[in-house]
């Protein structure tokens, strides 16, 4: 009787996902194996970026890219545009301040830049109720976007940079601060004019009330549609815009499924696939997840020490591949010829993926690079900005 409940079940779920158009990515039987990169992208080029004293970046900062700059963000601290074609330093964009141009807060490095109009958006204040909308060519302020959450003012506290849905139409993820927030998304606009809530159902244990999270909501453009993933514990990618949100793929973790309820506890979730970064085109979905064995005591506390992994599903096999061996002891797409391998942090409107490489590594591994990677250890030094890789993805 169990047996033909489950299977009913089961073939309930199947019938449901197919009818409604939904794409399940079954990572249990996925194909781990190194993945060379020419199997995804194509036209890759490699962008050393001018080390200058005042543009200075390192592996935790994220780019974006249009078709003049690269822009490097770091975390908490500043951004700077650099010529898309040979990577010299240009200028900081806007800067930490009181000025008209300036912001009082920090640019987001995460989902935070409007690619149609070259905007990117600063905090008025770290726990502020605006955004300052910087257009990275004149350098101005251009836009304040407000955001005001009357039932719960914490919620405006962790709501993340806004995300444009269509003109002056904004959507935010609201990290749930004290594990039983109410609002999920919030849909507004510039005035802060709330056009839309979609609700938290979940709850987890919040070990420190006073810590607030700092997830960011997963976002991106895809067929002139928005597509929003919740950081780390959540499986499903949702369709998402002003009036309606409905499921579009599922990852299925099975016993690698993290737990949203223990989020807070780093022993419960180890061995848990925590996926931070996905982005889709017509022929792949490609992400990322962290994933961690072992727990370092640091200053009395448990953290997780985790690692990076990266994979891509193939729409047209059907086929999930992580790009790794079995034991997870070597991680990333390869290269051809050169002796390191990388994953995507950004993927532009145009399919072009952005990753990075450390000078540190490719000087250890310069003796094993084909020649024709010559150039890039020219003058090189440990200290240096990073390299990016920019590729086409195929479609």
């Amino acid at each position: 009787m169990k047996i033909l409940f489950s299977t009913t079940i089961l073939l309930f779920l199947f019938l449901t996902i197919n009818a409604q158009n939904i794409t399940s990515i079954d990572l249990t039987q996925a194909k781990f194996e190194r993945v060379s990169s020419d199997r995804i992208f194509e036209e890759m080029e490699f962008i050393p970026l001018e080390t200058h004293e005042d543009g200075l970046l390192n592996m935790r900062s994220t780019f974006y890219l249009t078709d003049k700059y690269i822009i490097g963000v770091n975390f908490l601290k500043g951004a700077y545009l650099f010529d898309r074609k040979t990577g010299a330093f240009i200028r900081e964009v806007s800067s930490f301040g009181q000025g008209p141009d300036e912001y009082t807060g920090f640019i987001y490095n995460r989902y935070g830049f409007d690619e149609k109009n070259n905007i990117l958006f600063a905090s008025d204040h770290p726990w502020g109720k605006s955004w300052r909308g910087i257009n990275i060519e004149t350098n101005k302020v251009e836009s304040i976007i407000k955001l005001s959450l009357q039932k719960n003012d914490d919620e405006r506290f962790s709501a993340t940079a806004p995300w444009r849905i269509k003109d002056d139409i904004y959507i935010s993820f609201c990290n749930n601060v004290t594990g039983k927030d109410k609002v999920r998304l919030v849909v507004f606009d510039k005035e802060g004019n709330i056009i839309k809530e979609y609700p938290n159902y979940l709850e987890y244990i919040n070990r420190n009330i006073l810590a607030i999270p700092a997830n960011n909501g997963i976002f991106y453009h895809y067929n002139e549609r928005t597509y929003f993933k919740e950081w780390f514990y959540n499986d499903t990618i949702f369709c998402v815009n002003e009036n309606n949100m409905s499921p579009h793929i599922i990852f299925n973790l099975g016993n690698k499924q993290p737990s949203y309820y223990h989020q807070t506890n780093n022993d419960y979730n180890k061995d848990k696939y925590l996926i931070y970064f996905v982005h889709e085109s017509n022929s792949f979905v490609l992400f990322n997840f962290s994933y961690f064995t072992e727990i370092m005591s640091a200053s009395g506390m448990s953290n997780p020490k985790a690692s990076t992994y990266t994979g891509y599903y193939d729409k047209k096999s059907k086929q999930v591949f992580i790009s790794s061996t079995p034991d997870y002891k070597q991680t990333g797409y390869s290269v051809n010829g050169l002796p390191i391998s990388f994953y995507p942090i950004y993927i532009s409107k145009n399919n072009e993926m952005v990753a990075i490489i450390n000078p540190e590594e490719l000087i250890k591994n310069k003796d094993n690079a084909d020649s024709k990677y010559k150039h890039l250890f020219r003058n090189i030094q440990e200290d240096d900005n990073p390299i990016l890789i920019i590729a086409r993805l195929k479609n």
